[in-house]
């Protein structure tokens, strides 16, 4: 009686040492700022997620995923804190606690076994793998995806045990709400059907018919999200090899995250996919086969426990194996948030076994698991921190290299920025993307032949949008303003309501001084964008010429309003004033003192 108490003692003491630690390991990350990948579009400078604009939520995709619920908590977050990096940081962090708490429930009613429910939240909340899902603010996705779909897990469980309609019903809207998190949950029915056979240890109509409704919604969610992939162009052609190909891809892809789980080294954001040696294919194919033999042996053998765990891992990797290729890469840490259980409950159950007191196996896995994670999470300090780290490992990596120029340069560190673009033009010189952002970075710097010529370099690989809209404002920087007109017209022939070809359009004709023609295209701007400073400095400017000095001061207000180191409508501002007959002594001051040459004159003639 006293040692089952000391074991059990013990085995609570490891749940929550684990959970305290995991706390303490990611409180890092209170510290960090969210990163320049996905981060702006799906948060930061998402107007639907600020607003709350439940019907954009529900109604649009972001960054190729449906997910409406996870936008909606996003939105939700905004609402505490805005654009505080702290708090949706810490909103990940509260929800992976969570979810390791969920993780030893699943694991402790479906195996009955404490040590394999306490391994597995030790190995779940602390393994090195989780820190880009925990770390990075857009993955929320993946985290709340997985506490719908353990909430399924185990109100299904309960379901089976109970056998009350109510429980079958919460687990259908717990995955669900899964699915609206992410679509990668659309494998949780033939999860279920692998339960029912561990448990039961058979097949049975009754279980199979009680999936139907399950199976249905994963149809039509794996269909909105191919269509949404397919629509922000995710669906990566460049890697739509043969079939034999990327079935040999994804048993290497599979060897791999058996690897990384085992020995979490040189971790990254990004793993490039491999040469196309014939020794990959064999090695995914050889591993593949050993996959098998060991599925037909555990069948034979009638380990069923054994069975649904290896069966668990291999469902929640299926989707993420490449055979429909998308994004980038051909495996990734963040794919292993939900089959991390899977993988945490077989060495769980290994660990079970050793005659070796199991609290210290669990405190040497939370010291050293622990460590790791520490170490790992330290690669996500900043943007620039994770994308040298990517280049340390991968030093011609494009997509790391061109998302370091682009982070430099808005540092405003533009000699390292472009060093950084001149690498990703020579790692992928048919990739545009580096191209263009080196044609900006000439823009920023006053360069516009260099810019011209970069764009030009765009425009011969794709016709991009984006690159005539810069080509446009390089032609305006150097007065040639048929050129830059003829550049937005086109622009906007493939985007109609493209701001910035109607705000080139605006600059030509207010130089031009065509007053009535520019002041159309800033009234467009405006209605297309009314978060944008320049656009209300540039039309205060022509109402000035209009002589409308009232509509000039309050567009330069509003240009204030909206970034209050705009030092120059200050100016201009004040030069509305004295129009006015009103003081512009203030506007004058701030001005001069930010080294706007005419603020100086402007008030020693008004203000002393």
């Amino acid at each position: 009686m006293i040692g089952q108490l000391k074991n059990t003692f013990n085995q609570h003491l490891l749940l929550v040492i684990a959970l305290i630690v995991c706390a303490l390991v990611y409180s890092k990350f209170l510290f960090f700022g969210h990163i320049s990948w996905d981060d702006p579009e799906m948060v930061f400078k998402n107007k639907a997620v600020r607003d709350m604009d439940l019907k954009a939520l529900f109604s649009n995709h972001y960054v190729g995923n449906y997910i409406p619920v996870t936008m909606t908590v996003h939105s939700l977050a905004w609402l505490f804190f805005e654009s505080n990096d702290t708090g949706h940081h810490l909103l990940n962090i509260l929800l992976h606690l969570f979810n390791g708490i969920l993780v030893y429930r699943a694991g402790k009613i479906i195996f009955k076994n404490n040590h394999i429910a306490v391994t597995g939240l030790i190995i779940f909340l602390l393994h090195p793998l989780q820190v880009e899902s925990v770390g990075w603010i857009s993955e929320l996705k993946n985290i709340l995806s997985a506490t719908f779909y353990l909430a399924a897990l185990l109100t299904y469980c309960k379901f089976r045990e109970t056998k009350r309609p109510a429980f079958y019903l919460f687990s259908i809207a717990y995955f669900a709400a899964a699915c609206l998190s992410k679509s990668s949950a659309v494998v949780f029915p033939l999860v279920l059907i692998v339960l029912d056979f561990f448990l039961d240890k058979r097949i049975s109509g009754k279980n199979i018919l009680n999936k139907l409704p399950f199976l249905a919604l994963s149809v039509l969610f794996g269909i909105i999200n191919i269509k949404a992939q397919t629509a922000d162009q995710f669906i990566n052609y460049s890697h739509a090899f043969p079939y034999f190909q990327r079935i040999g891809l994804a048993g290497f892809a599979l060897l791999k995250y058996l690897g990384l789980f085992l020995v979490p080294n040189n971790l990254s954001i990004i793993y490039p996919y491999p040469e196309l040696k014939t020794s990959v294919i064999v090695t995914g194919y050889l591993f593949l086969a050993v996959i098998s033999g060991i599925l037909i042996y555990l069948v034979k053998k009638k380990k069923y426990d054994w069975l649904f765990l290896v069966l668990f891992v291999l469902l929640n990797l299926l989707l993420v194996l490449q055979l429909l290729p998308f994004g980038e890469t051909l495996y990734a840490d963040r794919y292993m948030y939900v089959p991390m259980i899977g993988f945490a409950w077989l060495l769980g159950a290994l660990a079970s076994k050793i005659k070796i007191q199991q609290f210290i196996i669990g405190a040497a896995l939370i010291a050293v698991l622990g460590f790791l994670t520490f170490s790992r999470s330290s690669a996500w300090k900043s943007a620039l921190d994770l994308y040298n780290d990517i280049l340390k490992k991968y030093p011609t990596q494009f997509i790391a290299l061109n998302s370091a120029g682009v982070e430099s340069m808005m540092m405003n560190d533009d000699g390292r920025s472009l060093e950084y673009f001149n690498k990703a033009v020579k790692a992928a010189p048919k990739n545009y993307k580096s191209y263009y952002n080196r044609g900006l970075l000439y823009l920023k710097n006053n360069k516009p032949d260099l810019a011209i010529k970069s764009f030009n370099q765009v425009i011969n690989l794709y016709d991009y949008s984006k690159a005539y809209a810069g080509r446009a404002c390089a032609y305006y920087m150097l007065n040639d303003f048929p050129k830059a007109i003829n550049d937005a017209r086109h622009v906007l022939e493939m985007e109609t309501n493209n701001p910035k070809a109607h705000f080139v359009l605006g600059n030509c004709y207010d130089a031009m001084n065509k007053l009535p023609d520019a002041m159309r295209e800033y009234n467009k701007c405006i209605e297309l964008n009314n978060e944008d400073p320049d656009y209300y400095f540039k039309r205060a400017i022509v109402f000035g010429k209009e002589q409308d000095f009232t509509s000039c001061l309050n567009d330069l207000s509003l240009c204030i309003e909206l970034n209050p180191f705009y030092y120059e409508a200050y100016y201009w501002r004040g030069v509305a004033k004295v129009n006015l007959k009103q003081d512009p002594c203030d506007d004058f001051r701030i001005s001069a003192r930010n080294n706007v040459p005419q603020a100086v004159a402007a008030f020693n003639k008004y203000c002393r």
